[in-house]
């Protein structure tokens, strides 16, 4: 009778772990990839490891910040972003020749931004925000779920009988186990990304005319003060 019940639970729970797995489809990094957070990074991440979001009625919003500019001297201008980069407390996570992509604060983002602006001349710039709050607290949601479900299983796992029971309960709670790090990894990227602020800086030379490109840029000058009138 007991090694009835014991099966019995099981099967519940295997259906139970089943609704769960497909109600909760896994999304890539790349889908949550440049998001930012409207919190201090410290808070942020402290709810990470609790996975329990407290502020109700605030909400995550995300940023990513694109910028180009043209510079006079593309070595110095990256030594002063990478400065810039570490006095914010943020750090770099991409750096080509002639780019750089860094996590910054939030709190942080906007002054980080007026200060880049004036290395060079601004060709371009472009700010984004994605509000990731009810995908955020619905993984949550399913981790606390998760959870419960392997707090089931351990108790099964204690009245397991015979050796088929052990390993039938054993194999679901390795699938738990995974489904719950897979969780916490979602919900731990989603504090910091939202945390900081994802912002990409390219910075080109500015093309100097030769010799004769000053003769005509000195024509150019010379029939603009004869003939334009301000």
């Amino acid at each position: 009778m007991r090694k009835s019940a014991i099966k019995t639970g099981i099967y519940f729970l295997i259906i139970v772990l089943s609704s769960c797995a497909g109600s909760a489809p896994v999304n890539s990094e790349a889908d949550m990839s440049g998001e930012s957070m409207r919190r201090a990074p410290s808070s942020g991440l402290s709810r990470a490891s609790s996975g329990v979001e407290s502020e109700n009625d605030s909400r995550m919003i995300t940023y990513t910040v694109n910028m180009q500019i043209s510079v006079n001297n593309v070595e110095e201008t990256r030594k002063i972003l990478t400065e810039k980069i570490e006095d914010f407390d943020g750090f770099i996570t991409r750096e080509s020749n002639n780019q750089i992509t860094s996590r910054i604060p939030v709190e942080y983002m906007e002054e980080f931004i007026n200060i880049t602006r004036t290395l060079g001349k601004v060709e371009s710039e472009s700010k984004t925000g994605v509000d990731i709050t009810d995908q955020y607290r619905d993984n949550v949601i399913r981790l606390e779920n998760l959870r419960n479900l392997r707090g089931r299983y351990l108790e099964l796992l204690q009245m397991a009988e015979t050796v088929a029971d052990l390993l039938s309960i054993e194999k679901e709670l390795e699938r738990v186990n995974t489904e719950i790090e897979i969780m916490e990894g979602r919900i731990q990227y989603a504090q910091m990304s939202a945390a900081y602020s994802n912002i990409t800086v390219r910075f080109n030379e500015r093309v100097r005319p030769g010799p004769l490109g000053w003769i005509f840029y000195g024509l150019y000058a010379g029939l603009k003060w004869l003939f334009v009138w301000n």
